[in-house]
């Protein structure tokens, strides 16, 4: 048994200390690249492979969605001395933020105040993390050491490597109405830093809290060929029962995507207990408004798997223009009504006025200082719930709209202002082309309270011609005060010949 001490001895010579030095070995854990074979070289005919596999010589090109694995080895060379009191802790440091890697093994060594490593043995670890910033990532690694009663020695080191954007993700919504949304995102190989092909495996797109997301996809390949070939007739609809796809369609859908080629994919985002289903009408989505995040899944030539997501896709907002020359306007014709033709793209107006009129309600106790605002500025005279008091917004449509048959349409007339209004709802004939009121083309409402009251009404219409149809020349009147507020065009609809 061996007794080290400190210290000198008479011949000069000097004791081994207490407790040895410990040697850390630290390897990142991935799989072997497919090596490109170089022009003209010869291919070994031995196997299949040759030499296409080849063992990474560094850390290597990692992704953004890649999971960074690593190996962490601390071990006891000395074949006479112990290392006591070992303390093993790595850190991964990102652009933003640093995050401990947690190990089962070295976090109860460590809390335990350390352990001790006998001659020749080791302890070790295999930690990981996903990685989800692009940039310079550092991964720290300090070793602790030290004998009993003595000052604590520590070894550290650093392994610095970058992570890459393998893909391109751009994004681009388009609203359909107050409670849904198209969303276009399209997905591009990074080439000059994936450095080969990715194969999408799944797209999908995490919507908020009261929000349902619905891909739309193209139809899976239907050209199939039959497994096998019988000339039995018996036996023919087995045959057809297991025809697999031809290899060049299942190639063509695979989502595999080389350096530089895009791929999109269209989601629809619609809101839970929308009128479209319910026929009731909430807030449904406004403008600013976070819809959620598309989220991809790749993997690479051996099966590296990574997960990526998009910044979160926001709600767009209303685009409103005057167009003076558009004859086709709502309130152009004889001089009647504002004036001017307005264009919204998408038909979310009422949504995004509501949002709009509660905002400016919320900032009246600072009604002054906002007054002298707008007066300097003059944004108010551009607010879209000072244009439009009054909204009103089609709902529960019908699914299908034929020439001379008469339908009914059922809309709801909000009142954004702050008083109570008694409003008279106007179709105008003069200002509707191929979608003309059958019955009468107005009526009366019960008072509508301010700030959001809400009130419904029917209506039936006839379509005079096929095609494309728009509703146009509806007029809300304050009854009270002889206002009268024009509505821009409310819905396009495909009216059907008859059959």
């Amino acid at each position: 048994q061996q007794h080290p001490t400190s210290g000198h001895t008479s011949g000069g010579m000097t004791n081994e200390v207490m407790t040895a030095v410990p040697t850390l070995k630290v390897m990142r854990l991935q799989k072997p690249e497919l090596d490109i074979a170089k022009a003209g070289t010869l291919a070994s005919s031995g196997c299949l492979l040759g030499s296409s596999l080849c063992l990474p010589d560094s850390f290597g090109v990692i992704h953004v969605g890649e999971t960074f694995t690593a190996y962490l080895g601390a071990l006891n060379v000395s074949k006479r001395l112990p290392v006591m009191n070992l303390t093993v802790t790595a850190q991964l440091q990102t652009p933003s933020q640093r995050w401990h890697m947690a190990s089962k093994t070295l976090d109860e060594c460590n809390a335990a105040g350390g352990c001790e490593l006998q001659p020749e043995q080791g302890i070790d670890s295999i930690v990981s993390h996903t990685l989800e910033e692009a940039g310079q990532h550092i991964l720290r690694v300090e070793v602790g050491y030290g004998g009993t009663g003595g000052t604590m020695k520590s070894l550290r080191k650093f392994y610095r490597f970058q992570v890459s954007n393998p893909l391109i993700i751009s994004d681009h919504a388009y609203r359909t109405g107050d409670s849904s949304c198209f969303l276009s995102i399209s997905l591009q190989n990074n080439g000059h830093e994936s450095r080969g092909w990715l194969t999408m495996s799944s797209a999908d797109f995490e919507a908020v809290p009261g929000l349902i997301a619905e891909s739309i996809s193209c139809r899976s390949p239907n050209t199939r060929v039959r497994k096998r070939q019988d000339t039995n007739p018996a036996s023919e609809s087995d045959a057809d029962s297991e025809s697999l796809p031809r290899g060049v369609d299942l190639f063509n859908h695979s989502g595999r995507l080389g350096r530089g080629d895009c791929k999109q994919y269209v989601f629809k985002v619609s809101a839970l207990g929308s009128q479209e289903t319910s026929g009731s009408f909430g807030k449904g989505v406004t403008a600013g408004d976070q819809i959620g995040k598309a989220i991809f899944t790749w993997r690479k030539a051996c099966g590296e798997i990574g997960r990526m997501a998009s910044i979160p896709v926001i709600c767009p907002s209303l685009h409103t223009f005057l167009d003076m020359d558009d004859p086709g306007g709502t309130a152009k014709k004889k001089g009647v009504g504002t004036g001017f033709a307005m264009h919204i793209q998408g038909s979310s107006l009422s949504s995004d006025i509501t949002a709009q009129a509660s905002a400016r309600a919320e900032k009246s106790t600072h009604a002054s200082v906002q007054s002298s605002l707008n007066a300097i500025t003059g944004e108010h005279q551009n607010a879209l719930d000072l244009i439009f008091p009054v909204t009103v917004q089609p709902i529960n449509l019908p699914k299908q709209m034929q020439v001379g048959i008469p339908f009914d349409i059922e809309f709801l007339v909000v009142n954004h202002s702050d008083q109570f209004m008694g409003a008279q709802l106007q179709f105008r004939s003069d200002l509707m082309e191929g979608i003309l009121v059958c019955g009468p083309s107005s009526k009366n409402l019960e008072e509508i309270p301010g700030n959001g009251g809400k009130a419904t009404v029917l209506v039936r219409f006839v379509a005079l011609s096929a095609g494309l149809a728009q509703l146009t020349g509806c007029f809300v009147v304050n009854l009270a005060t002889g206002q009268s507020v024009a509505q821009p065009p409310m819905l396009n609809s495909m009216v059907l010949a008859n059959q």
